[in-house]
């Protein structure tokens, strides 16, 4: 049985905590990770904001007359999320060296997540209709927010998978 040495130059007390952090049987510490924490917390805001929308969509539906039949053809805005295992290795394994495998997927995700937001909010009044004189337009309301979480479900695997790497144990 042989051993193997580190050779650690410690400069201060702070080194010293930070190198025996991920030791066995020491309790996990989050200090040095308010930056990664918050970064991660705005991500995973920012990723929420559709998921928040897509859930009063339903209620405005209901105040406008629109059938059962038609709230359930809404629920198929949820298919993402459930079925996001199926492109996850995409999004894991195909990335623009140069941009960097999390960030390749992050940043054109929220951009279209914001440009679809933002044509949404011109035309949202149009899409829900008004009860009597126009109907609500559901193949159009419900393409766009499955859109979203596409997008949404895609940002939520690449942030997951940066948090695995910029956390410590």
């Amino acid at each position: 049985m042989s051993l193997r040495q580190r050779n650690v130059t410690i400069n201060s007390p702070e080194d010293l905590n930070a190198e025996n952090d991920d030791r066995p049987g020491r309790p996990p510490s989050i200090k040095g990770e308010g930056k990664n924490i918050a970064i991660l917390f705005f991500l995973y805001l920012l990723q929420g904001i559709p998921l928040g929308l897509m859930q009063a969509i339903p209620i405005i539906l209901t105040n406008s007359g629109v059938s059962y039949t038609q709230q359930a053809l809404f629920s198929l805005v949820n298919w993402p999320f459930s079925l996001k295992l199926l492109w996850a290795p995409i999004v894991d394994s195909v990335f623009w060296t140069r941009i960097g495998r999390r960030k390749s997927w992050m940043v054109p995700t929220q951009y279209l997540i914001g440009i679809i937001m933002l044509g949404l909010s011109f035309c949202i009044e149009g899409l829900l209709g008004d009860g009597e004189k126009s109907p609500p337009k559901m193949t159009l309301i419900v393409a766009a927010f499955l859109c979203l979480n596409f997008l949404a479900a895609t940002q939520d695997i690449a942030v997951d998978g940066w948090a695995l790497t910029m956390l410590r144990r």
